[in-house]
């Protein structure tokens, strides 16, 4: 049994993986559609994904107690809407936050209020955010430490959906704010 336990963890582990790095291809991933969602906006409005079907936006997935990736690409990210002068005055992106238990729409809303206005911050239960990770085919994980403390482990890209409701692009974490700013602009026209 705990050989099986073994290699069923093992399998999944890889999958994940291939899937998370899927996630962040880029631009010559195939084009899909996300799936249904509805989360609550940090100002308690909601956002169900077929209200921004014809919108072109940007989504991401994160938590507040992140110690590194989620402030750092918050920040290229307000960098780059800062030099797209040009983007659409609806245009957003949407921080989807993976921890609900932590990540109550007042602490998101802090959290985010030191980051562009136009990034919105949406949460929801556990079932919803498990939902809107599967609509973008994100990955997103608790991982408990032997201290009973935990952090989250999830897809770090910017997920860009058209005006035709299409994931037209991913832009990886890793990217520079005006290669992050160039392909928002060629999504957002």
């Amino acid at each position: 049994m705990r050989v099986q336990a073994s290699i069923r963890a093992a399998v999944f582990a890889i999958a994940a993986g291939l899937f998370g790095a899927l996630a962040i291809a880029g631009a010559d991933a195939d084009p899909m559609t996300p799936g249904p969602f509805t989360l609550t906006a940090v100002d308690g409005s909601t956002v169900d994904g077929a209200d921004l079907d014809g919108k072109p936006y940007g989504l991401m997935f994160g938590f507040t107690h992140c110690p590194d990736v989620c402030p750092t690409a918050l920040a290229e990210l307000t960098t780059a809407l800062a030099a797209s002068p040009r983007l659409p005055k609806e245009f957003h992106v949407y921080f989807v936050a993976i921890d609900p238990e932590r990540d109550t729409p007042k602490a998101l809303g802090a959290y985010l209020s030191a980051f562009d206005p136009r990034i919105v911050g949406l949460t929801g239960s556990r079932e919803d955010v498990a939902t809107a990770t599967q609509a973008f085919g994100a990955v997103a994980r608790k991982l408990t430490f032997k201290s009973g403390d935990y952090t989250m482990e999830h897809t770090a890209a910017l997920y860009l959906v058209n005006g035709d409701g299409m994931i037209a692009d991913r832009v990886s974490f890793k990217e520079p704010s005006d290669e992050m700013a160039r392909r928002i602009a060629a999504v957002a026209r």
